[in-house]
């Protein structure tokens, strides 16, 4: 199933004898091939010197043997010993081979056993040809055509066996070899033909199939369907597209790889299903109605009458298992030697721009810690908090994890609906789930979905039990698909980001003070329910300019700045400086960071002027001195926001109901669009929302303050940036992103998919794929130039949707409501809590929860400040806690890092509960000092 390359490593001194013994042959095979192609394949040689490895590499197994193993997944292609793998495949050819007949015949065979000579022999793959030899000594073959897609296994197979002796060995039998490297078998047609015309009499065509490929798969599939029929075997104009769907994927060499004919009994345990919908029926409902009516799609459950188990794809005709019992028991030994847990946790570094942060500083003190926890490897504990499967298939080894792991929190996340249908006639689901209830555990199914729901199910299933269980948790992929992995690779960099932008104790102090701040200065306020406004039907139907800084504004601003009289348009962030330099003003700003590195950014536009006549969006938190920059601001609240949580409901208790924005992260053009959405617009349009770039030297608007007057980026983006990830572009094949902008992305799509019908989106952003967003070449937009009284229409509107004055003392009649008496001494009564260090790991656990549990008891008390403040501040030194938590009490060094930690959480407490006392309302400091002078 996951075939990883460590599965078939030895450790690193007798891997490094290995490959050194295995050297000079390799070397000289490759010289001896290299002229053996040139002598009977000339074309080829050429083209080999072309060539470039992408994905696949040589590698040596344990054994001293040659396999393939891609550099991107780290999955292999063979067994661990491939020469005996594929001596008895051939075998297993010989006895029952694949056919298809090019006569006309009613009912044909699809297989028989090889006969001594053939025609023809279709061999859909190369992979590291072991199989050639094999096939030519056992089989007089006229006609071998040979099907390679991926090159990178032709190169492979010049380092594995000798083709000097395929070529001489094919001479001596009369065989005709036709090599095609880099073809998917989509030109079988045309070679059909071909074949035709050098033997009119040919009429069975062996099929032998050695790597299994989305497309060639088809092939074979549309060669056997059609076996028989000659009018649409070798019919023009055939397309084969290929196995495309996520739940059709298959590995290089699943079982049965010949695709051979299987026989699938209906004979199941049906005894075993009624006990798992029953329950399902009873706790998990959503699930029971999935299921009871439900009809596989592409996989069936095949069981032999052994009573061995497997799933069958039933049109690419192989198994997904090479034996369930088997497979699910090294896929737990590998788990349980050397568990995967995520650390995302003591990944967070300190930070530079926000050093005078309380919440930075600790994070400063404690990389020591980070530094010793990342140095530690450690077997699967018996008890584990928390775990993550994602794909179970048919849960063999979930039965077996439970038997042998006490788990408290299961997540299993199945993205395919046959896999887990197929589970329920094997794996006693219900035991599994009456255990777990008895013992007060709890398991979580996400099953179906594409897994970029993942994300915010699995959040929402942790915030129950603590966000902080996140740190202590274990992942587990039970098998490989390419969409499963990204959903987890996904997941990982949305929780990265989430906890590198989470609410800590200085946002939410901070929060509070700018919206006490922007109250009190008379800021507007959005009005929940636009649609009571009179003017608003004269403004919606003006189209909306989202301008974002990247490289491609660069190129739109032309179109920008022709149309800026009819389409109303939005700077996110420090799109603002480059339009300023492009002569174009638009008629809104937006920001979303709180801290006052907005106010030096905005201030690279050294016109104050400019500045006045332009309205801000943003959020409660925006910095004051931010606000003071423009004409007017114009706010809603943010969701998941301490400061929004507590002003809302003192605003409702006034009759004042403030809209709210999802999702308004992590970028400012998250921001914009939930505002121009909530606003109403029906016609949004995307400039330089890039969120990644195709050169990492240009990853913003040359106008922008990333680079100075000659052009030179003001600091290496790429060495802080760090690396970054290919995905699907607007107008390219692909462009790179970062973990903050691919998450802005998902969210951008996640908005635009709950978006009112009525609202059209558009990409017209050289940057990345949006889905949902319609792609839009700039000059291919078609807009009314005649737009009446533009500026009119939407001052109307913005007077009529907003809280002005009104609010203006609100703020002041929150703030008297919270009792600081109470918050400082509950912050004493939770330092009482953690007065004793932990003697050991009992102890230490307990001192995680019930500090969880103390939190929890704040949360529903509005005069007290402790839960707004402290309450993600908590869950991330929880975190940590949990992470450095000894697994035994023979565990002392964990131990020591534990308490060590405990007492900086001590001190952090004490910190911000003086910090806060001292100064409430107190703004914040932050000042970018990497910016070049501001000027024109």
């Amino acid at each position: 199933m996951l075939k990883f390359i460590n599965f078939q490593l030895d450790t690193e001194d007798k891997q490094k004898i290995i490959e050194q013994d295995l050297a000079p042959q390799i070397k000289q095979l490759l010289i001896n091939n290299m002229q053996a192609m040139q002598q009977y394949q000339p074309h080829l040689s050429q083209l080999i010197n072309q060539l470039q490895l992408s994905d696949h590499a040589i590698f040596c197994t344990k054994f001293g043997k040659l396999n393939l193993a891609s550099m991107t997944t780290g999955r292999v292609v063979y067994q661990a010993d491939p020469e005996i793998e594929v001596r008895t495949e051939v075998n297993d050819f010989i006895q029952s081979a694949p056919l298809t007949r090019l006569s006309t015949i009613a009912d044909p065979d699809n297989v028989e056993p090889l006969p001594v000579a053939v025609d023809v022999v279709l061999v859909f793959g190369l992979g590291l040809g072991y199989h050639l030899i094999e096939l030519l000594q056992n089989c007089r073959i006229k006609y071998l055509v040979i099907y390679e897609p991926q090159t990178d296994f032709f190169l492979g197979s010049f380092q594995t066996i000798d083709w000097r002796q395929v070529f001489e060995v094919a001479q001596f039998s009369g065989t005709q070899i036709s090599l095609q490297m880099g073809n998917d078998a989509s030109s079988v047609v045309e070679d059909l033909e071909e074949l035709r015309q050098l033997l009119p009499s040919i009429d069975k065509v062996h099929l032998y199939r050695h790597i299994c490929h989305p497309v060639s798969d088809e092939v074979f599939k549309f060669l056997l369907d059609n076996s028989g029929n000659p009018a649409e075997l070798l019919k023009n104009g055939q397309h084969f597209l290929g196995f495309k769907d996520a739940d059709d994927y298959l590995g290089s060499r699943p079982k049965n790889v010949l695709g051979t004919d299987i026989e699938i009994s209906e004979q199941y345990d049906s005894g075993c299903f009624k006990r798992n919908m029953a329950i399902f029926e009873r706790l998990y409902p959503k699930v029971f109605q999935v299921f009871k009516s439900y009809k596989p799609r592409k996989w069936r459950l095949y069981q032999n009458e052994n009573g061995h188990q497997n799933l069958w794809h039933t049109a690419r005709k192989a198994f997904l298992y090479d034996d369930l019992v088997s497979d699910s028991t090294r896929l737990l030994e590998h788990f349980f030697s050397e568990p995967f847990k995520d650390d995302i946790i003591i990944g967070l570094a300190p930070s530079e721009k926000f050093k005078s942060f309380i919440h930075y500083q600790y994070i400063d003190k404690l990389q020591e810690v980070f530094r010793q926890l990342k140095a530690e490897k450690s077997a699967l504990p018996d008890e584990v908090e928390s775990l993550i499967v994602f794909g179970v298939a048919l849960a063999k080894h979930i039965e077996m994890l439970s038997e042998q792991k006490h788990i408290q929190n299961l997540y299993i996340c199945e993205p395919n609906l046959d896999f887990f249908y197929a589970s329920l006639y094997v794996t006693d689901w219900a035991a599994l789930i009456t255990k777990a209830e008895a013992e007060q555990k709890r398991i979580y199914l996400n099953i179906g979905g594409d897994g970029s729901e993942y994300f915010h199910d699995l959040m929402g299933q942790f915030y129950q039990v603590g966000a902080y269980s996140i740190a202590n948790t274990y992942l587990l992929q039970s098998y490989y698909t390419p969409q499963l992995s990204k959903a987890i690779f996904s997941l990982r960099r949305q929780l990265k980001v989430v906890l590198a932008i989470g609410e800590y104790y200085d946002h939410a102090r901070f929060g509070f003070a700018h919206t006490y701040q922007a109250i009190e200065s008379g800021c507007r306020f959005l009005k929940a329910d636009m649609k009571t406004c009179l003017s608003r039907s004269a403004a919606i139907d003006l189209p909306v300019f989202i301008v974002g800084n990247g490289p491609s504004l660069d190129v739109a601003a032309e179109y920008i700045a022709q149309y800026q009289g009819q389409a109303i348009i939005v700077s996110c962030g420090t799109a603002l400086r480059s339009l300023y330099k492009l002569g174009i003003k638009p008629d809104f700003h937006a920001e979303i960071e709180q801290n006052r590195a907005t106010f030096d950014w905005i201030n690279q536009v050294n016109d104050k002027a400019y500045l006045k006549s332009i309205n801000l969006i943003s959020v409660n938190g925006i910095h004051p001195d931010t606000t003071q920059l423009f004409l007017n601001t114009y706010l809603a609240f943010k969701d998941g926001e301490a400061s929004t949580q507590l002003f809302r409901q003192s605003f409702r208790e006034h009759g004042v109901n403030v809209a709210s924005l999802s999702y308004a992260y992590p970028t400012v053009s998250n921001l914009a669009l939930n505002y121009m959405i909530s606003l109403g617009f029906k016609n949004i349009y995307f400039f330089g929302v890039d969120l990644g770039y195709a050169d990492i030297k240009q990853h913003h608007s040359k106008h922008s303050a990333y680079y100075n007057a000659e052009g030179k980026e003001v600091y290496d983006y790429k060495a802080f940036h760090g690396a970054n990830a290919p995905v699907k572009g607007n107008f390219r094949d692909f462009v790179f992103t970062k973990p903050e902008f691919d998450v802005s992305r998902q969210l951008l799509e996640k908005v635009i998919s709950n978006a009112p019908k009525e609202v059209a989106f558009y990409n017209c952003s050289d940057g990345v794929f949006i889905k949902g967003a319609n792609s839009l070449h700039p000059d291919y937009i078609l807009l009314d130039r005649a737009v009446d009284a533009k500026k009119q229409r939407l001052d109307a509107y913005l007077a009529e949707g907003y809280y002005t004055e009104e609010l203006v003392g609100l703020a002041e009649k929150t703030f008297a409501k919270l009792d600081l008496a109470l918050f400082q001494s509950s912050v004493a009564e939770w330092q009482v809590l953690l007065a004793e260090n932990a003697k050991n790991a009992e102890q230490a656990k307990n001192l995680v929860d019930i500090q969880w549990q103390f939190l929890k008891t704040q949360a529903g008390n509005r005069t007290n400040l402790l839960f707004y403040l402290f309450y993600g501040s908590a869950n991330y030194f929880l975190s940590v806690l949990t992470k450095c938590r000894p697994v035994n009490d023979d565990d002392i060094k964990n131990l020591e890092f534990f308490n060590n930690t405990l007492q900086m959480w001590r001190d952090y407490l004490a910190d911000a509960l003086k910090d806060f006392i001292t100064q409430p309302i107190k703004s914040d400091s932050v000042k970018v000092n990497y910016l070049p002078p501001s000027g024109n």
